[in-house]
Parts: C-alpha cells; structure tokens; sequence
C-alpha cells in the first residue's frame, strides 16, 4: 500500500495542492511520511486537510507546535522507517487506529463501541485473514483446566482481585473475562478501594491467541465484547482502582490498566501494543485509555514500533504513574489502596 514521501513545503502551499498530491492514491490505505525542511507554523487549511483526509500522518524532526497536528511525531528517522515498516504489513489496520483516535469521542463508552465497532470490522479483512492462515495448526488441547482464573479477596476496606492464570502469563481467554467482569461488576454495589494485580511471572501477556478468530462472526462478536466489556468496567471503578504490572503487560494488559485512577509498575515491566501484527486494532479498550493517558501520538508510537518499552519510559509518557522494585510491589500497591478516600 502507498508510503508518500511528501514535502512539508506542501504544507503552507494550500489544501488544493495537498488533495492534487495525494489524488493518485485516493481511496486506499496511506501513510504521508512528512519529512525535509518544516515552516515555523501551519496554515489553517492544512491543519484542515491533516484533520481530515483518510490516511495515516507522520511527521518527522518537525517543531513540536507543528508536529501536533499529525498522528504521529517522530524525532529520528529510523523510529519512522520503523513505523512504516509495520504500516506496510497492517495498512488497513494501521489507519483505522490513526482515524480512531484522531477525533475519538470525549465520552468514555462511546469510544469503547466505535472501537469495538473498528475491531470487528478488521476481524473480517484480509489482514486478520492472513495472519489466521499464517499461523501453524495449534497444538491439541490440554486436559481441561477447571481453576479459577480469578482470586477475589477482601481485608478491611480492600478488595484485592488477583489473575491466577500463571502457567499461560495471565493470558486473557474467555473463562478469565467473565471471572473477572463478574468480580468488577460484583464491585459496584460496593464501597472501597479496588486492587487489581497478577500472579506469577507476569501481569498479563494480553488476549490468548488460541482464541483468536473462535468467534462465530464479527457482528456477534461486537455485541459480546460490549456486553461483557472490562474495559468499561475499569472506566467505573476507575476513581478507586489501582493495578499493579510486572513481567509483560502486553494487549490487554496494559489497555485495561491504563483506565485506572492509579497504576504501578514493577522495574522489570515491559509494555507493548501488538495488535497490528495480527491485523488488528487494541479491542480492549486501548484506543480510549491510552490517548487518554500518554496522547494519541505516543498511542501509535507505541502500536506503530512493534517492540516493547520499559517502564521507565512508561512513566515519562504518563502511562503508569509509578515505578517500583518487583519486591516491593504488593507493598505499594496496598499503601496506595489504603490512601484512598471512597
């Protein structure tokens, strides 16, 4: 799919010399790469065209009162190369994630049904298709695992909520949405603070995979995932919800974390988007809580590198709000919980 290299001199030249740029490739999945010599401001009607044409926008080495009003900024050229890269693998994908958050509703379930809405969609493309034909037949399988995938326990004014899936890395899979959606619901008719950590090497790798693609078809898919959906859940309990990360919070594990009033993370944390791969959009409530958190840019920064970022840098983006040694995390977890005022 078209990668345009474009002159930001294009910029100050006006929306009609823009719209001639782009005319041969109109209708399909773009990326305008903006790169070269950059004027001290933009025009209005270029700050229109970037708000409003249906392709991806990336600045790079832009002045920062002109790099806002592109989808994403980059400093470095190679973090660009980088991002194009995952472009060209995902592009449908890619762009519905950059007109998602580009004009994303103020209203919290609003953005959860368009993102829901957007997920669905991708799951019957071509995208999706491909990287379900790609992968190799799943092993058979295991003997039926009837534990709880969920610990729910309370001492005093504390409800502490545990993922207690550790041999697959708190993999999200369907037992664990609905033990879980059932403890936050179960959370509403109460008073008190609410912690939210996992067991054993990691918070949560994110959806498992080997549910991927099990749905009957998307459009009853969108209506499950509305209906049972935690992300809206972590939106109301936000005020009195503090989770704790350690070990990968990847996907899901740092979409729903990332709605919480507070958010606390191991040292060793390691924090990644990888939905494109998959030809995917984050469907857990990402689109909403991130932007919220670290801005849209640094939202398909991180959706665009397809790598992972260390909680320090986590913390620089306003995306967990404290960094703490792995030892001393339940710890701080708790002394937070009991600051709180319900």
């Amino acid at each position: 799919m078209p990668v345009l290299h474009l002159d930001p001199t294009l910029l100050t030249a006006g929306s009609a010399t823009l719209e001639a740029a782009i005319a041969d490739v109109a209708g399909e999945p773009d990326f305008l790469r903006f790169d070269g010599a950059w004027p001290d401001r933009l025009p209005d009607d270029a700050r229109g065209f970037l708000a409003s044409v249906p392709a991806l926008t990336a600045a790079v080495g832009a002045p920062p009162e002109v790099a806002t009003a592109f989808d994403v900024a980059f400093e470095r050229t190679a973090d660009a190369d980088a991002a194009v890269a995952t472009f060209e693998a995902a592009p449908h994908a890619s762009c519905a994630a950059a007109l998602l958050v580009r004009t994303a509703p103020a209203d919290t379930w609003a953005g959860l049904v368009a993102e829901s809405a957007t997920y669905s969609m991708l799951q019957s493309g071509p995208e999706f298709a491909a990287w379900r034909a790609s992968r190799e037949e799943p092993a058979p399988p295991p003997a039926a695992d009837a534990a709880p995938r969920v610990r729910v326990r309370r001492e005093g004014r504390v409800t502490e909520i545990v993922l207690t899936r550790p041999g697959r890395r708190n993999a999200l899979d369907v037992r664990m949405r609905d033990e879980l959606h059932a403890a936050l619901t179960d959370e509403l008719g109460r008073s008190g603070p609410v912690v939210v950590r996992g067991e054993g090497a990691s918070f949560c790798e994110g959806g498992d995979l080997d549910e991927f693609g099990t749905f009957p078809d998307p459009v009853a898919a969108h209506a499950v995932r509305l209906g049972r959906s935690l992300a809206w859940r972590f939106a109301q309990l936000a005020p009195r919800l503090v989770v704790g990360l350690h070990g990968a919070a990847v996907g899901s594990g740092i979409e729903l974390p990332a709605f919480a009033g507070r958010v606390v993370a191991a040292d060793h944390t390691r924090i990644a988007l990888p939905e494109l791969r998959l030809g995917l959009i984050p469907g857990a409530g990402g689109t909403v809580s991130i932007p919220r958190r670290s801005g849209r840019q640094r939202f398909l920064a991180l959706l665009l590198r397809g790598g992972t970022i260390p909680a320090s840098i986590a913390r620089d983006w306003g995306l967990v709000d404290e960094v703490v040694p792995r030892a001393e995390l339940e710890t701080r977890l708790l002394e937070i919980a009991e600051s709180i005022v319900t």
